[in-house]
C-alpha cells in the first residue's frame, strides 16, 4: 500500500534531524580527538597550577587543602571533577585538561542542539562550527581551567530555563534549581545566569514571574548565592579577588562593588570589533522591528532572540558595578549566547539587504529570493567573523614553546608565548637533595614539579600578584607557604649564608619584567653565568645552582646544553659521562625537527659550531641528526654538521663534530636540529665560540 504524500512530507524532517545529528556526532567526535594532540606537552601555566594543588589537596585529604593550610573554595566543584578523574587516570596535564576538551565538545554539541531548537538548522550548525574553531574556545579546551565546563554549564541553564519558564514545561523546572546552583560551584562567574529572572519578568509580565513555581526557585537560587558570597567575604583566605580590610556591612559593599563602568561592554569590541558591531545593530533592528509593529501577536514572551539579548545585556551591566579585575576571558560564559546573537543578526540583515538588492531585479519567486539571502549570510559570516579558523585552530594545537600566542587579547594572560615551567623543575627534582634550598619565583609551579619550595622570590607590589600573608613566622606566599624574598639584601643573605647547603633558584620569564622582579635582583641572577645549570624550553625560564661544592652541575659551560633544546619528540635523560650529568635523548624511530633561537651578540666574523653527540648502534650508513645555524634575518643556511648513525665515538660513547661559518651581521643566530629517526641519538652539548678560540 502507498503511503500518502503528507506521511513522506512529515517523516523529511525527521530523517534530515537524524542525518544532522549523525554529521555532528561524528564531527565533534574527530575534534575531540584532533584537540587531544599534544595535550599534554606542554607545562601547567597561567592559573592552571592552582586547580591542580586543589585537586591534589582532594585526593590527600578529601578537600582542597593547600600546602600552605589554606582551603581552596572557589571553582570546588571543578576541583572535584578534577580530582576524580585523577583518582582513576593519574594527575597528570593531560588528564587535567581533557574535562575541557570534552566541555568543549559537549558545548558544541548543545550548541547546535539550542541554535537549531531556538533559531533554525542552520544557525545551530554554524553556531557548532564557529564554536569549534574559535580560538577562543580551542585555548580553553587545552586548558585545567573552569573556562570550558561554565561555558557548558551556564549555555545547558539558560536552555533549561527558558524551556521551564518561558515554555511552560514542568519536567524541566527542578532543572533550573539544580543547573543553578551547580554553575557557579563551577566558577563564580556563573552566578551570571541568575539574571535570567528579569529577563523572564521583562519578556512575560508580573503576573507570570509572581507565581509559586518561578518564585520558589527565585527564593532558593536567592538564598544560595547570598550565602556564597557571605561565605567568600569571611571565609576564604585564596582565591578572592581583592584584600578584605572591612568587615562592616559597608566594607562587604565595598568589596563587591563599585561605581558604574562600561569596561565589560568595550571588551567585547576590542576582541570582536566587527561581530560586536553586528550584534549591536542586531539589537536595534529587533527593537525597531517590535516598535514599528501595529497590532498583531506580540511574540515578546516567546523570543528566543529577546530573551538571548536580555541574558546577556544584563550580565554585562552587572560587571559594570562589581568589582573585578577587567579580563575577556570573564565573558567567555557569554560567548555562546553572543555567537548566537551575531548569527541571527546578520540573518536578519542579510535577508533585508537581499530583498532590496532583488527588488530592481523583479525577483518573485519566493525559492530564489531565499536561496539569495542564504548565499549572503554565508558570505557575510565568513567575512565579518572574528577569532576563528582552521589555521589558527591548528597553530594552537601544535603549539610549541617559543611559538608566539597571538590570541593573547582573547586570554590575556600577560605571556606572549608559552612558558616553560616544568623541565626546571623537573631537572631541580632529579638532583634535589634532603637539606638543599630551593627558591622559586613560580611558588605554585615549582611546588608541583620540583616538590618543594622553601623561599618565593617576588619585588612586585600591589596588583602584580598580591600572595603574600603575614604568619606568625613571618611574611609567607599563602599557596604553598614559602618564606618571602622581596629584595636583594634577603636574597642574598639566603644563597650567600648557607654555604655548607645547596642552593637552587628556579627562574621564570618574570626575571625579565620588571613589575615582578626589579632590576637590582634579576641583574644579580642573570650575571651569575657560572651558577647556570639549566635553561627551560622557552629559552627563558632558567635555574641556577651556588655551592656547588664538587663542581658536578656547574661544570664547564656551553652556549647550549642538550637537556635545554626544545625537542617534542625527545626526553631529558640523566646520567654519569655527561656535562652537567643530563643529555637530550631520541629513541630510534622519533623523528623531530625544531629551531632555536640564540639571541647572543655575535658580531660578523668568523665561528666554530661544536657538538658533542651519541648515536647508535642501530641505523648504521643513515644520517641521525643534522645541525644547521640560519641566519635569522633571510634564513639562508650559513653551515650545517651531519651527523651519520653508529658514527666514530669517544670517551662514553660520545664524539664531538665541528665546523666553521661565518656570521654575516651583529646580532643573533638561529640554529635548526633534524633528527630523523634512523637511530638513537643523545646530543649532550652545542658551542658556537670564535674560530681563534678553537684553535
Amino acid at each position: 500500500m502507498t503511503e500518502a504524500p503528507a506521511a513522506v512530507l512529515s517523516r523529511r524532517p525527521r530523517t534530515l534531524d537524524t542525518a544532522l545529528w549523525v554529521l555532528v556526532g561524528l564531527f565533534v567526535g574527530g575534534w575531540v580527538l584532533y584537540m587531544l594532540r599534544n595535550l599534554g606537552y606542554l607545562s601547567y601555566w597561567m592559573d592552571e597550577g592552582f586547580h591542580y594543588l586543589a585537586a591534589r589537596g582532594i585526593l590527600d585529604h578529601g578537600y582542597p587543602l593547600y600546602p600552605s593550610g589554606h582551603v581552596y573554595y572557589k571553582a570546588i566543584l571543578y576541583a572535584y571533577v578534577l580530582a576524580g578523574l585523577a583518582k582513576v587516570f593519574g594527575l597528570t596535564a593531560f588528564t587535567l585538561r581533557i574535562v575541557s576538551v570534552l566541555s568543549v565538545a559537549g558545548l558544541i554539541t548543545l550548541s547546535y542542539f539550542v541554535g537549531k531548537r531556538f533559531f533554525s538548522r542552520t544557525i545551530g550548525i554554524l553556531a557548532a562550527l564557529l564554536l569549534a574553531f574559535s580560538i577562543w574556545e580551542v585555548e580553553d579546551a587545552r586548558l585545567a581551567l573552569y573556562f570550558a565546563p561554565l561555558q557548558l554549564l551556564y549555555l545547558a541553564g539558560l536552555y533549561v530555563f527558558y524551556q521551564a519558564f518561558v515554555e511552560d514545561r514542568r519536567r524541566f523546572k527542578p532543572w533550573v534549581v539544580v543547573l543553578f546552583v551547580l554553575t557557579p560551584l563551577i566558577h563564580q562567574l556563573g552566578m551570571g545566569i541568575y539574571f535570567c529572572f528579569p529577563a523572564l519578568f521583562l519578556m512575560k509580565g508580573w503576573k507570570r514571574f509572581f507565581k509559586k513555581d518561578v518564585l520558589l526557585s527565585f527564593g532558593l537560587i536567592t538564598l544560595f548565592y547570598l550565602g556564597m558570597q557571605v561565605h567568600e567575604f569571611f571565609f576564604w583566605k585564596v582565591g578572592y579577588v581583592y584584600e578584605k580590610t572591612d568587615s562592616s556591612l559597608q566594607g562587604m559593599f565595598q568589596y563587591f562593588f563599585s561605581s558604574f563602568n562600561l569596561r565589560y561592554f568595550k571588551e567585547f569590541f576590542v576582541v570582536f570589533p566587527l561581530m560586536s558591531l553586528v550584534v549591536l545593530g542586531g539589537i536595534f533592528l529587533y527593537l525597531g522591528k517590535r516598535l514599528a509593529r501595529s497590532g498583531g501577536e506580540d511574540d515578546r514572551g516567546r523570543s528566543p532572540q529577546l530573551y538571548f539579548t536580555l541574558t546577556l545585556l544584563f550580565p554585562l551591566l552587572f560587571f559594570g558595578v562589581f568589582r573585578t579585575h577587567v579580563q575577556p576571558r570573564y565573558l567567555a560564559q557569554l560567548y555562546p549566547v553572543f555567537i548566537f546573537l551575531f548569527l541571527v543578526a546578520l540573518r536578519e540583515a542579510t535577508a533585508a539587504l537581499s530583498d532590496l538588492l532583488t527588488a530592481p531585479l523583479a525577483v518573485s519567486k519566493p525559492k530564489t529570493k531565499a536561496v539569495a539571502a542564504f548565499l549572503l549570510f554565508l558570505v557575510a559570516v565568513a567575512v565579518l567573523t572574528e577569532g576563528v579558523g582552521i589555521g589558527r585552530t591548528r597553530s594552537i594545537v601544535e603549539r610549541r614553546y617559543n611559538d608566539p600566542i597571538t590570541s593573547d587579547i582573547i586570554v590575556r594572560s600577560g605571556r606572549f608565548e608559552q612558558e616553560d615551567n616544568a623541565n626546571p623543575g623537573l631537572y631541580v627534582r632529579h638532583f634535589l637533595r634532603p637539606d638543599d634550598i630551593v627558591i622559586a619565583i613560580h611558588v605554585v609551579f615549582q611546588k608541583i614539579y620540583v616538590g618543594r619550595v622553601d623561599y618565593w622570590l617576588w619585588s612586585g607590589g600591589p596588583g602584580t600578584w598580591d600572595a603574600w600573608e603575614k604568619t606568625p613566622d613571618g611574611w609567607r606566599d599563602f599557596y604553598v607557604g614559602a618564606r618571602w624574598i622581596n629584595n636583594l639584601a634577603d636574597l642574598k643573605a639566603v644563597v650567600e649564608g648557607n654555604p655548607s647547603r645547596r642552593v637552587w633558584l628556579v627562574g621564570s620569564t618574570s626575571l625579565v619584567r620588571r613589575e615582578h622582579i626589579n632590576s637590582t635582583i634579576a641583574d644579580y641572577i642573570r650575571s651569575r653565568k657560572e651558577n647556570l645549570v639549566f635553561r627551560g624550553f622557552d629559552g627563558l625560564s632558567e635555574v641556577y645552582l651556588w655551592n656547588d661544592t664538587g663542581r658536578e652541575l656547574t661544570g664547564e659551560p656551553h652556549i647550549l646544553e642538550g637537556e635545554w633544546l626544545p625537542a617534542r619528540r625527545g626526553s631529558v635523560a640523566y646520567g654519569e659521562g655527561a656535562s652537567k650529568k643530563a643529555w637530550m635523548a631520541w629513541p630510534a624511530g622519533r623523528r623531530d625537527e625544531f629551531d632555536v633561537e640564540i639571541p647572543a651578540g655575535f658580531e660578523p666574523v668568523r665561528y666554530n659550531l661544536k657538538l658533542r653527540v651519541r648515536t647508535g648502534p642501530d641505523g648504521a650508513g643513515q644520517e641521525a641528526l643534522s645541525v644547521a645555524v640560519l641566519d635569522p634575518r633571510t634564513g639562508d643556511r650559513l653551515r650545517m654538521i651531519r651527523v651519520p648513525a653508529n658514527g666514530r665515538s669517544g670517551g662514553g660513547g660520545y664524539a664531538e663534530y665541528e665546523a666553521s661559518f661565518a656570521a654575516r651581521e651583529k646580532g643573533g643566530l638561529r640554529l635548526r636540529l633534524l633528527v630523523t629517526g634512523a637511530a638513537r641519538c643523545d646530543l649532550d652539548w652545542i658551542d658556537i665560540r670564535p674560530a681563534e678560540e678553537g684553535k
